[in-house]
């Protein structure tokens, strides 16, 4: 299956990088997204330090979420392996566990991720709607953050945190 295809499966809130005609070109951007798609990937091999648990690996960016600085990435060393990764914009190589990886395995489990993610954001409506949770403020941002287990299903990798991640 190809990634456009898969992507399909993760919603709307996905940019799917190989929409652009041409990715040689620097101003090539995928209809309707207002992002340089060639800074993705810079910006990811700036923020992977080496105590990062991907940093040399041979990644692809294939997606970014339209709501935040997620990038979906293939790796191309392992083919079935796909992860998502928080960017955190620094231009700078980070520290910690920064960049932080969201989810990491086969698409499987990328899909298990999303549909958490939706299903928090679900549950968080209806509370909003019975009163018993304060709706998003005016920078759209939630009253608390919605809390999504991260997915860490790669075996080789023991070094990946774990945990919840909290979105915003």
């Amino acid at each position: 299956m190809k990634d456009p295809d898969r992507l399909a499966e993760l919603g709307d809130d996905w940019c799917d990088l190989s929409d652009a005609s041409d990715l040689s070109d620097a101003s090539d951007l995928s209809e309707g997204c207002d992002r340089d798609h060639t800074v993705l990937s810079r910006e990811l091999r700036t923020e992977v330090h080496p105590a990062h648990p991907f940093f040399g690996a041979a990644l692809e960016v294939i997606a970014h979420r339209w709501s935040n600085d997620d990038v979906l990435c293939r790796h191309l060393d392992t083919p079935a392996r796909y992860s998502i990764i928080h960017l955190t914009w620094s231009r700078r190589e980070e520290i910690g566990s920064c960049p932080t990886i969201d989810a990491d395995g086969e698409w499987s489990h990328i899909v298990a991720y999303e549909d958490g993610i939706d299903a928090a954001l679900s549950a968080a409506e209806a509370l909003e709607r019975d009163g018993r949770r304060t709706p998003m403020g005016p920078a759209g941002t939630p009253s608390r953050p919605l809390v999504v287990e991260a997915v860490h299903a790669w075996p080789e990798d023991p070094a990946t945190p774990s945990g919840p991640f909290r979105r915003g």
